[in-house]
């Protein structure tokens, strides 16, 4: 098993990566704020569904997770591969209107926690893994 493709550490880096990319937009917006005719953007919603599948679906390097109970949840089968796109762009619920400052410093503010939740929460996963194995 490879162990920095286990699927909570994947579905954190998806997180992770998300999050810097809707951070790179909200501060264009803000660095635009005061320029003519400029509409705010963000970044559509990560599906985590799609994200999970992903990160549980088996790979060539790593099986994935199985069931080998028939009490296990079986998960579902696997779709087309899709990953997280950059240009995955939408204009602001406020299509048209002028570019609010304090909005967008809200977004960024709140993007920042959930980058720190995440990277916190990757951190514990691979602390416990160094635990689990006896490496300090």
């Amino acid at each position: 098993m490879n162990l920095p493709s286990l699927p909570l550490l994947d579905v954190l880096r998806a997180r992770m990566s998300w999050l810097n990319e809707r951070q790179g937009v909200l501060a264009q917006n803000v660095a635009n704020a005061d320029t003519p005719g400029y509409v705010a953007q963000d970044i559509k919603p990560l599906d985590f569904a799609k994200v999970l599948q992903n990160a549980t679906s088996p790979s060539p390097s790593s099986p994935g997770l199985s069931t080998t109970d028939p009490h296990h949840i079986a998960l579902p089968g696997n779709s087309s591969p899709g990953g997280f796109n950059s240009n995955d762009l939408e204009d602001s619920p406020t299509k048209g209107e002028a570019v609010s400052s304090e909005e967008e410093m809200i977004k960024v503010a709140d993007t920042q926690a959930q980058y720190q939740a995440a990277a916190n929460l990757y951190s514990k996963a691979v602390g416990m893994m160094r635990t689990a194995i006896g490496t300090p």
